[in-house]
């Protein structure tokens, strides 16, 4: 996430390292038994003041008075600062000659010149630095990085580091069997915080696909872009891109991959903590913030005023981290799902920031688990947020089926519309016809249901259109389909039923429900039903088979057999005997 939180933040802590760290040992390093250590602590330095020096004019200052050691495990000095010297002195006491590797583990500082000197003479020069090629750097790796076997006797090290960048200077001295499992180690952990990071990136990705909620897509777009950033700031990405763009081009890259995944992760917390409906000046804060920043380092850029881009790169990460859990806090205190969760990540994701950040300054000791700390919050954050994306998305799922069932529910019976029939009974009907089985189609009308509303009122009319609606799916099978097919009409399609067999389960019905009793104002009244009935029977109206026919054909014919039945006395059950509608000349 934010590497650093700002510049002021590495000032800050490079002056408490010199407050609070524990005293310089001695500078000579014996590489006697030697493994693996930070060599801050062994490491005087000083700042060129405008004259770029030689070695041997660095040396001279170095011997001439005495410099400061580091006091901490980094040199930390800040941001656009002076080109800086450094002077580290090995001995080797052995006969035995020790094969060495020298490496500064911040990949971004741009020129880096290392001399080795023994006895007065310079026996190897190493140029190395961002502004190379990763091809053309001393050996093949992120950090600069060089490989060297000692003799016995003294040598002096000679370092010149020149940056625009933040000038943190952990230098770092293995030997080579050991810098081997440094980076397999490395590599491993890596390869670990990346593949959950990419695989929660994809996941969020596919379910804005599905769902198009925007706050997953956003969610994918923090993610993959802090990765890309994490590749790039770690000096992972420059052994891919290896073409020679210019001194300045991963630190020009960092400031736009930070604008990528802060605005996407500023926007993603809008979305998916709704500020906007509660703190509505929050939400322009940030929505400012995701402006005015990227147009500054936009700005900056075509000014060419990398420093000015870097500090409004570090603000805006600074304030990305701090609006994460304002954010998270304000959600809390209105009540919003999961805030709780929301904080727990932010705020252990900021304190993993600053463990990265106190390891590159130097106030606490700087190994691969420190300098990493910001990749394991990262994670930490990115699982706690993938479960509150997790709980949203179970959320829109619930949301989408009650959604349905209201789309496809009469709302005042709760028995299907004609939408929610329409699907299931084509795919009862088709089965029927590709079975040679039976299936019949009932059509019921309320006899005389205008004046039950004109005398009573819609309130017990609506009574009379639940009772009937309730009574008819208590004397439907599980297999059978009933839909509110009108104001007071309903319709039932009867699986594995014949016309004949559905006939005498309309005349059941019809009985059933002239024996229920609605409540009115005064006493309680009954009504009656008109049934029309089609349906196969080895032969269907017309003379045609229900498998020349379709599900529209066959309600057709009952509501045919339903005019009938009105149109006779009402109160009555009648299958069709006779021509359908549908066969008859337009």
């Amino acid at each position: 996430m934010r590497r650093l939180f700002s510049v002021l933040s590495l000032l800050l802590l490079s002056a408490l390292t010199t407050a609070c760290s524990k005293p310089p040992s001695d500078s000579v390093v014996d590489l006697s038994n030697f493994e693996h250590r930070m060599m801050g602590q062994h490491t005087r330095y000083f700042q060129e003041q405008g004259t770029v020096l030689s070695w041997q004019q660095a040396a001279n200052t170095f011997a001439d008075s005495p410099q400061p050691l580091g006091r901490s495990e980094s040199i930390a000095l800040g941001i656009g600062t002076d080109p800086v010297w450094l002077h580290l002195q090995l001995n080797n006491p052995d006969e035995t000659h020790k094969a060495m590797r020298l490496a500064i583990k911040t990949p971004w500082l741009d020129v880096i010149d290392s001399y080795l000197v023994q006895h007065g003479q310079l026996i190897r020069h190493v140029n190395g630095g961002d502004h190379l090629a990763f091809h053309q750097r001393p050996m093949a790796h992120e950090n600069f990085a060089f490989e060297h076997t000692f003799a016995t006797g003294k040598t002096d090290i000679y370092v010149r580091v020149e940056s625009l960048g933040p000038m943190a200077i952990p230098l770092e001295l293995s030997r080579i069997d050991q810098a081997h499992q440094l980076d397999a180690g490395n590599a491993y952990r890596y390869g670990l915080l990346y593949g959950m990071l990419l695989a929660l990136s994809l996941y969020n990705l596919l379910l804005y696909i599905i769902t198009r909620e925007k706050e997953f897509g956003l969610y994918s777009l923090y993610l993959a872009g802090f990765m890309i950033n994490s590749l790039s700031y770690t000096g992972q990405l420059h052994e891919v891109i290896t073409a020679d763009l210019g001194v300045h081009f991963q630190d020009w890259l960092d400031c736009f991959l930070m604008i990528t995944y802060s605005v996407a992760g500023l926007h993603f917390a809008r979305s998916l903590l709704k500020t906007k409906s509660y703190a509505p000046r929050l939400d322009k804060i940030v929505i400012w913030t995701t402006i005015v920043f990227p147009v500054g380092i936009l700005l900056g850029a075509l000014a060419n005023q990398l420093v000015f881009s870097l500090v409004l790169s570090f603000m805006l990460n600074s304030g990305f981290a701090a609006l994460f859990v304002v954010m998270g806090i304000r959600a809390k205190q209105a009540q919003v799902d999961s805030a709780l969760l929301f904080i727990v990540a932010s705020v252990t994701a900021a304190c993993c920031i600053g463990i990265s950040t106190m390891a590159v300054a130097g106030i606490v000791p700087y190994n691969v688990y420190t300098f990493q700390a910001i990749e394991v919050g990262m994670v930490f954050e990115a699982i706690m947020l993938a479960v509150v994306l997790a709980k949203r998305f179970n959320l829109v799922q619930q949301n989408l089926v009650v959604a349905k069932r209201y789309a496809d529910t009469d709302p005042l019976t709760n028995v299907n519309n004609r939408r929610g029939f329409q699907r299931p009974a084509e795919v009862m009907f088709n089965k029927a016809v590709d079975s040679n089985g039976d299936i019949a189609v009932l059509l019921i009308d309320i006899d005389n249901f205008k004046q039950v509303n004109d005398q009573y009122g819609h309130t017990v009319g609506d009574q009379v259109i639940q009772k009937a609606a309730h009574r008819l799916a208590q004397s439907a099978r599980k297999t059978d389909l009933i839909a509110r097919w009108g104001g007071e009409e309903f319709i039932m399609l009867l699986d594995n039923t014949s016309q004949k067999e559905g006939r005498n389960f309309a005349e059941r019905i019809r009985l059933s429900l002239a024996e229920l009793r609605c409540k009115t104002s005064k006493d309680s009244i009954n009504f009656t039903v008109s049934i029309g009935v089609a349906g196969s029977n080895q032969r269907v109206c017309a003379e045609k088979n229900l498998d020349e026919l379709t599900l529209a054909d066959l309600i057709k014919c009952a509501d045919a057999a339903l005019y009938e039945a009105k149109n006779s006395g009402r109160n009555k059950v009648v299958e069709l005997c006779g021509d359908c509608p549908f066969t008859e000349p337009s």
